[in-house]
């Protein structure tokens, strides 16, 4: 299932709340059945509308209520880093003189979320958390304040507070496009798709087609409407020309693109399904969301060497190293052992700060690496009980398996027949889990 890109998750340039898987990645992860990293969605803040006010739409666009929404852009092109890193250390200056600036403060902040997800560190969101420290606990914050609030929440998996700010701001800008999709993202991600359908439905009049149509599609597709959901982006994306078309920005393009992608997997269309990951990648290759869907996708289809080539050794970011490990261990590759140590450590150091996003993906290593099956089972029915996409279902049903403890996937089985979500890789396990 697609989460609900929010924040130009994987995108180049970092501009205000834009769609990603992604993801978001759920959890500082990355946005199928093991296509997704994320849920994971997290996703990034940032301050104002961008891409989701441009293009055709049926009313006004979006106009922040105040200069607390200003727009910032931070590139993340190697060519550029140094100019960016500069201009951080020049807010962070002028807000350490001045901390109850919320303009300041909000910049700063959004460059810390945008840091944890491109580095997979949660630790960030505790720094953008501090900048945001002298409106954190207020009831009513500014708009601005309240969706970075919202996000950091949401990517700490304290899903009901993020909602109760969401939901507030929604209620204070009802125009507010960016406040809508970062709520169908949550709900969506903790098992809402009703509530998540209905957010989608308020984008429409204020944001363009692509985006509510996306919002929608991600939802449907994880609701047994795959079929359909893959032809409304058909449409919405248009001809070819909607690949080369500066005026739609990257982020939302491989959201869209990444999407489809993995409704293609779930219609049993690998062909298509490589095809679109890879249109995804060719117009943002540094797109984790897409490189860990991707990945898993290739992983399923017995090409472990392509994601040793797809995901650098050097890889800060614990979801993508999770995927080189299980690579090389496919591979039977020297560094095999050595990369799974690395990742085992990981583990144990977020254990240790007390940072419990990443169960899903510790459970998969658990699974894998340390053939523990009854550990794995628990960190996979935890992390189920805040969090619930097709990646999340994957994991709780094959520890259960593997643990001979299918009971313990119940809850996964109700929620898949409910959902009627397709997939082949997701009915065999749910077939093997359920009472004979």
């Amino acid at each position: 299932m697609s989460p609900l890109p929010l924040a130009g998750v994987g995108s180049n340039s970092i501009q205000s709340f834009v769609p990603l898987p992604r993801h978001m990645f759920s959890s500082m992860n990355l946005h199928t059945p093991f296509a997704r990293v994320t849920s994971a969605v997290v996703v990034l803040a940032t301050t104002t509308l961008f891409a989701l006010s441009s293009g055709t739409t049926r009313a006004s666009p979006y106009v922040p209520a105040s200069d607390l929404a200003a727009l910032e852009q931070l590139s993340t092109r190697p060519g550029e880093a140094g100019r960016t890193t500069q201009s951080s250390r020049a807010t962070r200056t002028l807000l350490a003189r001045d901390p109850k600036n919320v303009d300041l403060a909000v910049r700063i902040a959004q460059v810390y979320v945008s840091r944890a997800r491109a580095e997979s560190d949660p630790r960030f969101l505790g720094q953008a958390q501090a900048a945001l420290a002298p409106w954190w606990g207020l009831s009513e914050p500014p708009v601005p304040v309240l969706l970075l609030r919202a996000t950091i929440r949401q990517s700490n998996h304290d899903f009901s507070n993020a909602l109760r700010d969401l939901e507030q701001a929604v209620k204070r800008e009802p125009g507010n496009a960016q406040a809508w999709l970062t709520l169908a993202t949550v709900q969506q991600v903790s098992g809402n798709p009703a509530a998540a359908l209905a957010s989608c439905a308020k984008l429409v009049p204020i944001t363009t087609r692509l985006v509510s149509t996306t919002c929608a599609a991600s939802v449907d597709g994880a609701m047994g409407r795959a079929a359909n959901a893959y032809a409304a982006l058909d449409t919405a994306i248009g001809d070819a020309s909607f690949v080369a078309n500066r005026d739609v920005p990257v982020a939302v393009r491989t959201w869209a693109i990444t999407l489809q992608a993995e409704l293609a997997e779930r219609l049993a269309r690998p062909q298509e399904a490589d095809r679109l990951y890879r249109a995804s990648l060719a117009l943002d290759p540094a797109d984790a969301y897409t490189v860990a869907a991707y990945s898993d996708f290739l992983l399923d289809t017995g090409r472990p060497a392509e994601v040793l080539a797809l995901i650098p050794a050097a890889t800060r970011a614990d979801i993508l190293l999770l995927r080189r490990a299980i690579a090389a261990r496919q591979a039977a590759v020297p560094e095999a052992a050595t990369v799974a140590d690395e990742l085992g450590r990981r583990f144990a150091a977020s254990r240790a700060r007390g940072d419990r996003v990443h169960l899903r993906e510790e459970a998969r290593y658990t699974l894998i690496f340390k053939n523990a099956p009854a550990e794995a089972l628990e960190l996979a029915t935890e992390n189920w009980r805040v969090q619930k996409e097709p990646l999340d279902a994957r994991i709780a049903l094959e520890a259960a398996l593997a643990a001979q403890q299918p009971k313990a996937a119940s809850d996964v089985l109700i929620w898949l027949e409910k959902t009627k979500l397709q997939g082949d890789k997701l009915a065999g396990l749910a077939s093997l889990a359920r009472p004979r």
